[in-house]
């Protein structure tokens, strides 16, 4: 008697574990097509966002691309010539600060620091997109050769930000900096065909960590033939862990606003980590775009430099 007690026990205890599974699966049944419905629906309302944002940037671009903002100057530095580090005369800077004007257009050149990089082929398809042509001041990595390559071949202006980027190499000495500006040159030329002649200080010309008097640099630079820029509005998106995408566009666009100059030099960053200066580029884009009497140029030996120092000669 005592095995059937303990047999029926057990069946009631298999019969209510039954009935317990069946009404888990039940309850799935039930849920799995009502998450499944609400996800479908989240999905559907992302794609017609998706769509209507895309047609409204598609009629930007068609306006911008055939409209008074759109930059018609296509020279880059392809066009400057072959300028050998070692074999040029001074700068033509130094002999004749006359720079192409735009009857009270103001230029905007929008640049990017440190690149090429994994973000580098979204920023093309951008400015792409926008039929602008913007500066890469690029390092020598050497794994981005490709998209090195690209930036030559759709027309951008490709500057120098030394080949290391490493203050401690860099701004060890003048030896220390001639050398690495002999690296990055010839990397450029070497990958895409173009010399280029046109060079920003990593940290700007105005940075605080050079060993080498940065007036020595830039004499360097002159005697090469070779011209500097700084910049007059940052996203100041190279903060560490990134900024985020509307204090980069505010950044931009409050320096943009007060800058009194005829030229509005950019500065943004192309490295991988970067991924909300690829989000903010179209919105500045646009925004500027918006404004009167602007057009977007690449830097080339027309564009008057921005410098937060000057050489002392």
């Amino acid at each position: 008697m005592k095995d059937i007690e303990e047999g029926k026990k057990k069946r009631a205890n298999n019969s209510a574990l039954k009935k317990r599974y069946i009404k888990y699966l039940a309850l799935g049944i039930v849920l799995v097509p009502v998450i499944l419905c609400i996800a479908l629906l989240i999905r559907v309302g992302v794609l017609e966002k998706y769509i209507k944002d895309n047609l409204a940037i598609n009629q930007k671009v068609s306006d911008v691309s055939s409209g008074e903002y759109a930059s018609n100057n296509t020279n880059t530095v392809n066009n400057v010539g072959e300028v050998g580090l070692v074999e040029t005369s001074p700068s033509a800077y130094e002999e004749d600060n006359t720079y192409q004007e735009y009857d009270g257009i103001v230029k905007v050149c929008i640049t990017f620091d440190d690149g090429p990089s994994a973000n580098t082929d979204a920023i093309l398809d951008i400015l792409d997109d926008y039929g602008i042509k913007a500066t890469f001041f690029v390092n020598g990595h050497e794994d981005y050769k490709d998209e090195l390559i690209r930036i030559a071949e759709e027309g951008h202006t490709i500057g120098m930000h030394s080949y290391s980027h490493s203050y401690r190499t860099v701004y060890k000495n003048l030896d220390s900096f001639a050398d690495d500006l002999y690296e990055i040159q010839s990397y450029i030329k070497d990958t895409t065909g173009v010399t280029s002649t046109i060079y920003r200080f990593p940290g700007g010309s105005s940075n605080h960590v050079s060993n080498v008097a940065m007036e020595d640099c830039i004499d360097y630079l002159h005697a090469k033939g070779i011209e500097y820029y700084d910049w007059n509005a940052s996203g100041n998106d190279a903060v560490v862990g990134g900024a985020s995408v509307n204090t980069i566009v505010n950044n931009v666009m409050n320096q943009v606003a007060a800058c009194k100059d005829d030229t509005i030099i950019i500065l943004l960053h192309d490295t991988g980590d970067k991924k909300t200066t690829v989000e903010a580029l179209p919105i500045i884009i646009e925004k500027i775009a918006d404004m009167s009497n602007v057009a977007f140029v690449p830097i080339t030996e027309d564009v008057k430099p921005v410098h937060h120092i000057e050489s002392n000669n």
